[in-house]
């Protein structure tokens, strides 16, 4: 039978505005999963390969805002989990796992499907709780309807993240034929937002020191898209001059001015680099793609760094953070925008600016028409439609996409798995972005990528707004790109992972349309349809040859070393 406080579980899910569960099949979670699939507000979805669906799950709650719920079986399938649970946590999305588990008198006795699931995810959750075993009996139910209501609060407080719920159920597991199942009315316990806005006199000290300052910039890292931030930061570049780097998953390349090829002139073999030394830097955002303006930052320390974010949790990732501003970025600079800021513009500024165009003026001139990665993603971001979503892999995709920018004028929403950088659940965080969005959603990746993850199309839902382009350079062509892979004598064998797959199979597997170009002038003829609404999936791979893509990769390089 189901109990009662299953159904409160699922009750006070949907009271809370949860729309969506990813579950995975599974006889312990039987309960679980037939109670969400009951409840008329909560879409359910299944997905057999539970590491996939930890990553569709995190593709929706990115884009809803909202906990996405994952539910599993016992043992080693909450393990699968874990790659899109620390994701989400560095990514700072909501998730919901529940996980179902033996009692707990079978743990290590060898019992089948038995593994330690009680804080299985350690310090990569918000906050682990344990379900009671019989919550039919004394204040058990109180307890399990407070634990329900805490975790989902705490899943959405910022900074968000995932919260893992497990919960130990006896048999039997399925409910019987006569069983009715009745959501009754939740208690549901409220979150009232705080107010974490700084004082009168804390915007008076940092005034004073932007108007101290003789060579500041603002960095954004991984952010998502925010129209009140976006017109903020335009404003504050209006008043001050300011220079501001835009990394592209930082969604301000609509920011006038923005500085978008830093990766390029950052370069530490540029004889010029010290030009480019700030005095004041005002980060926001989470992590930063470009590691030339990582280390750039580490290696010419500022006097005062700001870094802006609504979280306790303290970022020093540039090692020379002077001020931690628990504040809205949006709220923030609306604020500071309103004090009497000095306008610094002048030759330092000029200075970026100058970089940046001559960056550009290169991915015009050289990159459009050669046979090469470079060209291919310089002529697909060109041609994404307008207010369409960009999903990045990680490894070349994303780099690539850093490099050549966005212009200020186009509305495209940019996401990457940046939280741990890995290739693991790319197309499963697309196909979940796709499934909560009306937008085209395009996924720019690599073959092996794509490859790591073919079972995130192994469901029964159609994908007929997404779009899929392969970068098939027969391997991991990144690591000819990076210092000291290809010094090591067995560099084939142990990095580059050779091999003569293709897209065309699982295209064909799961009912996607298939294209494949093997030049830039075929690619570019692809491209020509290939954003047109269609009743399924597209995907169009890209072959090219890896010797090719790192010389020009190199040349690009090249442009400002000595």
């Amino acid at each position: 039978m189901i109990l009662p406080h299953i159904l409160d579980i699922v009750a006070v899910c949907a009271a809370k505005g949860i729309q969506k569960a990813v579950i995975s099949p599974g006889s312990r979670s039987a309960a679980l999963t037939i109670a969400f699939e009951k409840h008329p507000d909560i879409e359910v979805m299944m997905v057999p390969d539970e590491r996939s669906a930890g990553f569709i799950a995190l593709g929706l709650a990115q884009q809803l805002k909202v906990p996405t719920v994952l539910v599993c079986t016992s043992g080693s399938a909450v393990l699968n989990y874990y790659p899109a649970v620390s994701e989400a946590y560095y990514q700072e999305i909501p998730l919901l796992i529940l996980s179902a588990d033996r009692p707990s008198e079978w743990i290590d006795q060898y019992d089948g499907q038995t593994i330690r699931q009680k804080e299985v995810f350690g310090s990569h959750v918000k906050r682990s709780f344990e379900m009671p075993v019989n919550p039919d009996k004394n204040e058990e139910p109180w307890q399990a309807n407070r634990i329900i209501n805490e975790a989902i609060n705490e899943c959405i407080e910022n900074p968000a993240g995932p919260i893992h719920i497990n919960i130990p159920i006896r048999e039997p597991f399925y409910p019987t034929d006569y069983e009715s199942l009745v959501f009754k009315e939740p208690r549901v316990i409220a979150r009232i937002d705080h107010d974490n806005s700084l004082s009168k006199d804390s915007f008076k000290g940092l005034t004073d020191l932007w108007n101290q300052a003789e060579r500041p910039i603002v960095i954004i890292g991984h952010l998502d898209p925010n129209p009140i931030l976006t017109k903020a930061l335009n404003d504050f570049k209006q008043k001050t001059g300011a220079t501001i780097i835009n990394d592209v998953i930082g969604n301000q390349h609509q920011i006038n001015g923005a500085i978008m090829h830093h990766d390029a002139f950052l370069n530490p073999s540029n004889p010029a680099i010290e030009r480019f030394k700030p005095d004041l830097v005002i980060s926001i955002g989470k992590s930063l793609i470009s590691k030339n303006l990582k280390l750039f930052l580490r290696d010419n320390p500022p006097k005062h760094h700001w870094h802006i974010h609504e979280s306790s949790r303290l970022n020093d990732s540039l090692q020379n953070l002077t001020h931690q501003v628990n504040c809205a970025a949006s709220s923030f600079f609306k604020r500071f925008n309103k004090g009497d800021l000095i306008n610094i513009e002048g030759s330092y500024a000029k200075t970026w600016v100058t970089e940046d165009q001559k960056a550009n003026h290169w991915l015009v001139q050289h990159a459009a028409g050669s046979n090469t990665e470079f060209a291919g993603y310089k002529q697909v971001i060109k041609r994404l439609p307008e207010g369409s979503e960009l999903q990045l892999a990680n490894s070349m995709a994303v780099r690539y996409a850093n490099i050549i920018g966005l212009e200020s004028s186009r509305n495209i929403s940019v996401f990457s798995n940046r939280g741990t950088s890995g290739i693991d659940g790319s197309n499963g965080t697309a196909v979940g972005s796709t499934l909560a969005s009306k937008r085209i959603v395009t996924l720019l990746t690599g073959d092996m990528a794509f490859l790591y993850d073919r079972n995130a199309f192994w469901h029964h839902k159609q994908l007929k707004n997404l779009r899929i382009v392969v970068f098939n350079n027969a391997g991991g062509g990144i690591f000819r790109m990076i210092p000291g892979p290809t010094d090591q004598p067995a560099y084939e064998n142990i990095f580059e992972t050779k091999h003569t797959l293709n897209a065309k199979s699982t295209a064909n597997e799961f009912n996607m349309h298939y294209q494949a170009a093997f030049e830039i002038e075929s690619f570019k003829n692809a491209l020509e349809n290939f954003f047109e609404p269609s009743g399924q999936c597209k995907v169009l791979e890209y072959f090219t040859d890896a010797a090719g893509n790192t010389e020009s990769f190199n040349a690009f390089k090249k442009l400002f070393t000595a």
